[in-house]
């Protein structure tokens, strides 16, 4: 028996591989509303009072967190901050860095990796919080829209800004394998370790340094950096470390990756969430007071057990 040719077409059609459904692309808002809650503020500190303030994210089941390691390793001692917490978001932040820091997790520093700028931490429980997808990078171009949610100093915790990609950048400050994204999402003290997000709400970088003066002093403003999530997934393969699978891109694929955007009307940061400043050494100075506090009252307990 002969097929016809609709019949050809129909057998094909049933017997060729489905297509995975393209990711929804989604508002800045909705971004916020679906990622903001596994983005994690990480607080390092010292007993002598010196730590770092930074972001992370929640990438897989177990409640790791991915993040820089400048964040969680102290420059002083080449090793990792006696006290490294994260703290969750709260249903609603407030604006009060003293409510909405009020669910500290202890974390430990599982690998970290100095050159590439990436660590994962281990909390102590489970986070309870949907994991952040790192998406898949290979067709992110110069100017697709991101998002970055984190905690900039002076600005406001869980702050979301948005912008473009504005370059992709090799090796990114002479280190072998660091290929990154240049965005004018507004990155600063405080973003570190946190997500650079695309409109499918995947990360598809983990923020990592900004540009503010230039060597003859001039100020630079909207070129920040933020490492790749291809990096980031080959690093966490190494480790033994599963992120949660990428999302489809829902774009059709883009051009291959160029140097940078030719000269272009600037897309402006736009930060979405209202912001009450806070100071990153303010934040510290809290989390030292409190060990203190925790150890005269330990001191304390021993002595009266001793009596």
């Amino acid at each position: 028996m002969v097929s016809s040719p609709s019949e050809k077409t129909a057998a094909a059609a049933a017997t060729a591989p489905a297509e995975a459904p393209a990711a929804k692309i989604l508002s800045a808002k909705e971004i916020y509303q679906k990622d903001a809650a596994s983005v994690v503020l990480v607080l390092g500190s010292s007993a002598g009072g010196q730590g770092e303030l930074g972001t992370g994210s929640v990438i897989d089941a177990e409640g790791r967190v991915l993040t820089n390691a400048h964040v969680v390793i102290d420059d002083h001692t080449e090793a990792a901050f006696p006290t490294l917490r994260v703290y969750l978001k709260p249903a609603k932040v407030t604006g009060d860095a003293k409510k909405d820091l009020a669910d500290p997790v202890t974390v430990k520093v599982a690998r970290y990796d100095r050159a590439l700028d990436l660590a994962l931490l281990e909390p102590a429980r489970n986070l309870g919080v949907e994991p952040l997808a790192l998406g898949d990078d290979s067709d992110v171009a110069p100017g697709d829209p991101v998002v970055a949610i984190g905690h900039p100093e002076q600005g406001g915790l869980w702050t979301l800004t948005q912008g473009v990609v504005s370059a992709v950048v090799a090796d990114l400050g002479g280190v072998a394998g660091k290929n990154a994204f240049q965005t004018d999402a507004s990155i600063n003290r405080g973003n570190s370790g946190g997500p650079l997000i695309d409109r499918s709400g995947a990360i598809v970088g983990v923020n990592t340094s900004m540009a503010r003066k230039a060597a003859d002093g001039l100020t630079i403003t909207s070129v920040n950096f933020s490492v790749r999530s291809s990096v980031a997934r080959r690093w966490l393969a190494a480790a033994d470390a599963a992120p949660a699978p990428p999302v489809v891109p829902a774009a059709p694929a883009a051009p291959a990756p160029v140097a940078a955007l030719p000269p272009a009307p600037k897309t402006k940061p736009v930060v979405v969430t209202p912001a009450m400043p806070y100071r990153i050494d303010d934040v510290i100075e809290a989390e030292t007071r409190q060990m203190e506090d925790m150890g005269r009252e330990m001191s304390e307990e021993i002595r009266r057990r001793s009596r």
